[in-house]
């Protein structure tokens, strides 16, 4: 079992003081050579461990190479492309934060790290290798008593490096408790996320935040930036991009599983938010170009 399995075989939460973090996914890929644009509902940060090329971001584009670390961060497009072959070599994870009112110092970090816009950063000091390499050695070596244990404790260093590493140059101060609108959001948008899979009607969105419909809608537009209602529709098609890409489900699988009743509504739906339908999409995805080698 290689180590990426193993971690994705043990429960995702991580307890990190006062901060769970709910891993989703850990992974390594020798060869990318270019993905789609596209965005996700959760944080990503890839870690370059060999060859170069581009990090597009929000539509600005940045140089990447060995050291490379990459902050995709939730709703904001991107994609990677390698300029020579054979490609780049990446280590990833992707994982959602759930942070409390208040805390620790690690609750002010990990808050920075929600807050930050920053896209790229450089592990010049060579700790996120060094991290990623204990990684894969406790995971990849024999299967010994308390090596469970032993993963799960180098995978919470490398997740406090890479919030250090997207946090560095600002200045985390210590966590005061948010206003109380701040907590009923992240609340809501988690409940949205954990709850894709049936009708959301607004009216239980606020319900579930103890706030009227009318002050669920002015906390979104302030925090959010869009409707509980747009917001949910975001959520639901993002998570099925992902879906498409990334599993061989069918089509009416996953319209079920982002909560749509049939196929010709998910499909309008997706077209209209990704510009092509589900099908097409996730056939753009598998072809995966190759470009020339410069």
């Amino acid at each position: 079992m290689a180590w990426t399995d193993l971690l994705n075989a043990e429960p995702g939460a991580i307890r990190l003081g006062p901060v769970d973090v709910d891993v989703y996914h850990w992974a390594e890929m020798a060869d990318t050579v270019v993905n789609p644009p596209h965005r996700h509902t959760y944080y990503e940060v890839c870690w370059v461990e060999a060859g170069t090329g581009e990090f597009t971001v929000d539509g600005r584009t940045h140089p990447i190479g060995p050291g490379s670390l990459l902050f995709a961060r939730p709703g904001v497009p991107h994609r990677i492309v390698s300029r020579r072959a054979p490609g780049i070599r990446l280590a990833w994870v992707a994982f959602h934060l759930r942070l409390p009112p208040g805390g620790d110092e690690l609750a002010a970090l990990f808050d920075a790290f929600a807050g930050s816009a920053r896209p790229l950063a450089h592990d010049g000091h060579s700790r996120v290798a060094a991290l990623w390499a204990a990684l894969r050695a406790t995971g990849d070596g024999p299967a010994l008593p308390g090596r469970g244990a032993a993963i799960t404790s180098v995978a919470r260093a490398l997740l406090v490096a890479l919030a250090q590493a997207g946090t560095e140059g600002l200045r985390p101060t210590p966590a005061a408790a948010p206003e109380a609108g701040t907590a009923a959001v992240r609340l809501v948008l988690r409940y949205v996320q954990d709850n894709l899979d049936r009708p959301l009607p607004v009216e239980e969105l606020a319900r579930h935040a103890h706030l009227s419909r009318r002050q669920l809608s002015r906390l979104f537009a302030v925090h959010v930036g869009q409707s509980p209602a747009g917001y949910v529709e975001r959520t639901r098609l993002d998570h099925a991009a992902a879906l498409l890409v990334r599993t061989d489900l069918p089509i009416k699988r996953i319209a079920a599983a982002v909560g749509y009743g049939d196929v010709a509504g998910f499909t309008r739906a997706f077209t209209r938010r990704l510009g092509s339908p589900p099908g097409r999409f996730r056939h753009a995805a598998d072809l995966r170009p190759v470009l020339s080698v410069s």
